[in-house]
C-alpha cells in the first residue's frame, strides 16, 4: 500500500525538524494540533496553505508539493489523472532546466 502524500510530507517536515512532535509541526505549519493528527492518522489532507508553508520550510518545490496533494484529493479518476500529468510535465522541466541553463552558458561563453 502506498504512503499517502500528506503522511509523506509529514513524515519529511518530521525528520527535517529532528522527529518533532505533532505539536511542533502545528506550530510550523499555523494549524492546530488535532489537524496534524488526523492528518497524521491518514483523516483528512493538508490544506493548500499548510501544504505551501511545508513546501517552504523543507525547501521543496511548491509546485510538487500542492500537485500530490491534490492527486491525493481528487475526487474522481479523471481529475487524479489530470493532476498526475501536471506533475509529470513539471518534473520533465525540472529535470531540462539544467540542460537548458548549461547549453546557454555556454552559447553565452562562446560569445564574449
Amino acid at each position: 500500500m502506498e504512503i499517502s502524500a500528506t503522511k509523506k510530507y509529514l513524515e519529511i517536515i518530521r525528520k527535517q525538524y529532528g522527529g518533532c512532535s505533532d505539536y511542533r509541526i502545528a506550530q510550523l505549519l499555523d494549524v492546530s494540533r488535532s489537524c496534524v493528527s488526523r492528518w497524521s492518522k491518514g483523516n483528512g489532507t493538508i490544506g493548500d496553505e499548510p501544504a505551501a508553508r511545508l513546501a517552504d520550510l523543507c525547501g521543496l518545490d511548491p509546485v510538487e508539493v500542492l500537485t500530490e496533494i491534490y492527486i491525493e484529493r481528487s475526487p474522481s479518476e479523471t481529475t487524479r489523472h489530470y493532476f498526475e500529468e501536471v506533475l509529470k510535465r513539471t518534473a520533465s522541466v525540472v529535470l531540462i532546466l539544467p540542460i537548458i541553463s548549461l547549453f546557454i552558458g555556454n552559447h553565452i561563453n562562446t560569445m564574449i
